[in-house]
């Protein structure tokens, strides 16, 4: 009789301590800031801040962010893949500082335009509309968020 009580009281806490992180997972916000950190010879690099918060009372273990900029929907670049783990401590919050390598000129003249891309070039005042996406997993459970916002230069 002990063991089925006691059995029955572990799987109580075991659900309710899974369906806690699974909720935490979807409680997780992110803030993404990108600016122009240098235009090269092969392209232009940006610089991606993302902050994860976490406002749970629970710690969070997730993958280390992953970024793309688009604009009107085709990449525009990415940031580079990491194989790590991070552990955000309950009501806290983690920053991150992520390079995002851009396609080619080529390819940019023929997403942005030469108007624009000689704007970048020349480093005259510019405002372009791109949406950026932060991809990991939270405790193993995939995570996406999409966000407008309007690079200047």
């Amino acid at each position: 009789m002990f063991t089925w009580i006691a059995g029955g009281l572990a799987a109580f806490f075991s659900i309710r301590y899974l369906s806690r992180l699974q909720q935490a997972g979807t409680n997780i916000t992110s803030r993404i800031r990108v600016q122009i950190h240098k235009v090269t010879l092969t392209g232009i690099e940006l610089k991606a801040t993302v902050q994860l918060q976490n406002p749970n009372p629970v710690a969070l273990r997730l993958q280390h962010p992953f970024v793309k900029i688009l604009h009107k929907n085709t990449l525009l670049g990415s940031s580079a893949v990491e194989n790590r783990v991070i552990e955000i401590p309950e009501h806290s919050q983690k920053t991150f500082e992520l390079h995002i390598q851009s396609a080619g000129w080529l390819t940019l003249i023929q997403l942005l335009g030469t108007r624009v891309v000689s704007d970048i070039r020349s480093g005259k005042p510019l405002e372009l509309d791109i949406q950026t996406q932060v991809i990991t997993r939270v405790n193993g459970l995939p995570y996406q968020q999409t966000e407008n916002i309007i690079l200047q230069l």
